[in-house]
This record gives C-alpha cells, structure tokens and sequence, in this order.
C-alpha cells in the first residue's frame, strides 16, 4: 500500500459531496433524505461482492488458470454481485418513491448507490479482501478510476429501470439495466486485468459518451414530461 492508495479511499466520498452540492445549488432541494439512504444502501450492498467473493474463493481456492474460470469471476463474482446488489436496493426501495418518475430520477439514486457502494469497494480491494485471485500491474489507477466508472455503471441502470416506470415494461427495460451495468463493471474490471492500456482508453472514452447520452436523454424526457 502506498500513500497514493490512501488518498484514493477519499475519490468516491469526494465526488459524492460535490454532487450532493450541485444538487442543493442547482435545484434547491430541501431533503436530502433520500440521497442519503441511497448512499447508505449502496455501502451496505458491499456485503453481496463479498459473500460472491468468498463463495468462488472456497470453490475453486484462488485457481483461476482458464479462461473460463477468470470470465465467471470477473463477470459474476464482481461485476454481477456488484451491480446485483445495487440493482436491489433501487428496485426494491427507491423505485416505490412518489419522486421516482422516470430515466433521470432512476440515474439520480442510481448513482449515488454506486458511490456509495465504490466508497467501501476501493477499500476492499486495495487491502486484498475481494479481487485476491486477480493480480493488478497498476492498483493505484484502478482505485482512481473505480469511483468514477461507477458512475456510468450507475447511469446505466438507472435510465433503464426509469424507463421501465415510464413506458411500464419492467422486465425488459430492468433486465437491461441490470445485465448492460454487469457487462460494462467487467469490461472495465477486465482491462486491469489484462493491462491493456488501449483496451482502457476507449472503454473509458465510452464511459463517457455513454454517461453524457443518458443523462441528456433523460433530461429530455422530463421535459418532455413537463
């Protein structure tokens, strides 16, 4: 562990402030009750990554050799636990509220449950207590860059389960949410992984453009609402 890695631990906490503040100046909000709560399950939802974690550790004792053991631990043990217990607390909390009315709302709690899911994940997997069967050249910049990727992964979710409430077809529009932020937490884990540089390069300029389309998607469809 370096001193590098310590300041790390305080990306997602920061950017969760700084989001919180925009919030309060741009639209005024009074409560912040609900963002709050969604911060909070997104710490608590740390605990299904490592259960998933500890469950392939004690199938398969830290030997990931083949490819296909590397892609269940990759794109289940971390990306779907991750984004599976994200996806629970926002269906099953945040999308009953009177507020949550559509794409943007749905990115709104989204976003702040990822980070506050990535406040406590960066911790754990600097000191090795998930992702131990997987070796980083570069840990330093994956915690720096986890927090931030989170929020596409966030994004991503949201907008479809908002969507979902909007045109009413949850099964679809919910499948989708859930399975297009597993694929992309995977693809971001697997460039670490393989430390390809390229490969990271345009993963992260899709982040982007990614993150920018949703987001001005869903603030036409509230206004298109209103």
């Amino acid at each position: 562990m370096t001193i590098l890695n310590y300041i790390s631990f305080a990306v997602a906490p920061a950017l969760t402030i700084l989001a919180v503040l925009y919030l309060k100046y741009k639209f005024t909000i009074k409560s912040l009750d609900n963002i709050r709560n969604a911060v909070l399950w997104g710490l608590i939802g740390v605990v299904l990554l490592m259960l998933a974690n500890y469950l392939i550790e004690l199938r398969w004792h830290d030997n990931l050799r083949n490819m296909r053991r590397m892609s269940f631990f990759v794109f289940v043990g971390i990306a779907f636990s991750s984004e599976l217990s994200k996806f629970l607390s926002l269906r099953m909390i945040f999308y009953k509220l009177p507020s949550f009315e559509g794409p943007l709302e749905g990115i709104l709690y989204s976003v702040f449950i990822s980070l506050g899911f990535a406040t406590i994940a960066v911790v754990l997997y600097a000191f090795g207590i998930v992702g131990t069967e997987t070796k980083f050249n570069d840990m330093t910049l994956f915690l720096y860059t986890y927090p931030f990727a989170s929020i596409t992964f966030g994004t991503l979710m949201g907008f479809f389960i908002g969507m979902g409430k909007l045109r009413k077809n949850l099964l679809i529009d919910n499948s989708t949410g859930l399975f297009a932020s597993t694929f992309f937490h995977g693809l971001f884990y697997f460039c670490f992984i393989t430390s390809d540089k390229r490969l990271l390069l345009f993963t992260t300029l899709g982040f982007l453009i990614i993150t920018i389309t949703l987001i001005y998607k869903a603030v036409n469809f509230r206004a298109e609402r209103s």
